[in-house]
């Protein structure tokens, strides 16, 4: 009977440890994972970062291209370029955007 008892005592220390060890292994993958979505978040707030400094930047040059093409339109508008001119200059501007 005590063998019974003795055996059946070890096999519930066994089996707790078996069980810790696990619970031990899910922790650490669980932590893993976490780890690795907070660096992909950081990675995709440096992509947003990186973007929207690049915007500013874009918007200017096409403002600009845009008064540039108005200033050649309302000079060819008061005759002091020709239309050949005109479509030139236009065309040269297009070619940057």
């Amino acid at each position: 009977m005590r063998g019974r008892i003795a055996s059946a005592a070890i096999g519930a220390s066994v089996a707790k440890s078996r069980a810790s060890a696990a619970a031990g292994q899910q922790a650490q993958a669980a932590q893993a994972q976490q780890q690795q979505a907070q660096q992909q978040i950081q990675a995709q707030q440096k992509q947003i970062e990186t973007l929207q400094q690049q915007q500013p930047q874009q918007q200017p040059q096409q403002e600009d291209l845009t008064q540039k093409l108005q200033k050649y339109t309302d000079l060819k508008q008061k005759g002091l370029i020709t239309e050949e001119e005109y479509q030139k200059l236009k065309t040269e501007l297009l070619s940057k955007m």
